[in-house]
């Protein structure tokens, strides 16, 4: 059942939404994009997927030390 009160008024307001979280990832991400010179667009795929990683582990240690949560519990980097 679809809850009408949750449905966007057009298809746009997804996109216009804040959401502070992803911009924080995002800011760590290009962040770190720039740190080690590397260009999305023309990146290979190793390059991508350091870059995913480290800002994976960056964000969750940022969101952790916020939240009062354990680092213990963040998933080191390159460990599956």
């Amino acid at each position: 059942m679809i809850d009408k009160n949750n449905i966007p008024a057009s298809d746009a307001e997804w996109y216009c939404r804040e959401d502070s979280e992803e911009e924080r990832f995002y800011a760590i991400f290009f962040a770190l994009c720039r740190k080690y010179r590397v260009s999305w667009a023309s990146a290979d795929e190793k390059e991508k997927a350091f870059i995913e990683e480290v800002t994976r582990v960056t964000y969750e240690r940022d969101r952790a030390l916020r939240l009062g949560q354990p680092l213990s519990d963040i998933r080191p980097a390159f460990v599956s």
